[in-house]
């Protein structure tokens, strides 16, 4: 059993960048809280630490004040976004706080554990994945240009799919609407619609086989119970269709780099980190989505 210490140096800065962004929480995906501004002062002050948030950019704010921690404050911050209490009771937020944390600080060689309610900085060695997590890691994913080089048929027919007939034609409106788009003149516009696309396909396909989705072992969870299909979120119905053999390793991958893409539709996180997608990146997300469309068709044919 890993012994219980303290953080005995200040956290590295590419960690730091890491916990500013689970502070702010802007990526409802992966953090369990948005914080705003005065929520964020919230926080620090909770954790025994007397600073506020003065409007500047939040994500750069926090940083910075993270930067300027000694090691002791640092790790108040640490236990606090792991802390039960912040969390209420909901099993679910909890969850993906810790694993999280437990990712942040794993290159460091720390880990999370608890005293009853109380978490506390372990060391850790250990490589923790899950069985799911393995078995991807045992089939190669494939890189970018390997992936770009397939082929794919440019037309895409929602119809295929067997979806319900009226989301099936907003869907293909969508679809139509990013063809119509030039590539190097439109990149946001035509990620935000081929994002949200792929969501509302695998959202149908979802809804089509509840009980397989609903039943796989990495099925979403609230409270121990699967949580409605309609409340799944994009990286959630992904990895779920790849463990149920829709999608392959490497179109699950791809297709969490075009959700990733799709989150930029949020005009303070594009600034902050200085995004600014080209032709290159919409022809990736095209890809992604072209190749999920093929799979999830053929699946759907057998």
């Amino acid at each position: 059993m890993s012994r219980k210490i303290h953080l005995g140096q200040t956290l590295d800065p590419a960690t730091l960048d890491s916990l500013a962004d689970f502070i702010c929480g802007d990526d409802e995906e992966r953090f369990p809280i948005y914080r705003s501004s005065s929520i964020i002062t919230r926080f620090f002050k909770g954790a025994g630490i007397d600073i506020e948030h003065d409007g500047s950019t939040r994500k750069w704010w926090v940083l910075d004040q993270l930067t300027q921690l000694s090691a002791a404050d640092q790790e108040k911050v640490v236990l606090g976004l792991v802390s039960p209490l912040m969390y209420k009771g909901v099993q679910e937020d909890l969850r993906k706080a810790v694993q999280n944390m437990k990712s942040i600080l794993s290159m460091e060689g720390y880990g999370i554990a608890f005293d009853g309610p109380r978490p506390h900085i372990i060391e850790s060695n250990a490589f923790e994945a899950d069985y799911n997590e393995l078995a991807d890691m045992s089939e190669p994913a494939g890189d970018e240009s390997e992936f770009l080089g397939q082929q794919f048929p440019d037309k895409v027919v929602i119809a295929d799919l067997g979806l319900d007939d009226t989301i099936t034609l907003v869907l293909q409106a969508r679809v139509d609407e990013a063809q119509s788009c030039p590539r190097e003149k439109a990149p946001l516009a035509t990620i935000f619609l081929l994002g949200s696309t792929l969501e509302g396909i695998l959202l149908g396909v979802a809804l089509r086989s509840q009980t397989d989705f609903m039943t796989a072992p990495s099925a979403p969870k609230r409270e121990g119970k699967a949580k409605k299909i309609q409340d799944w979120k994009l990286a959630e119905l992904i990895d779920v269709a790849c463990q149920l053999k829709l999608l392959s390793l490497d179109v699950k991958k791809f297709s969490h780099e075009l959700r990733d893409f799709r989150n930029y539709i949020h005009p303070y996180r594009q600034m902050s980190e200085d995004f600014s997608p080209d032709q290159h990146t919409v022809d990736i997300c095209w890809q992604v989505f072209r190749a999920a469309f093929a799979q999830l068709k053929e699946s759907h044919r057998q």
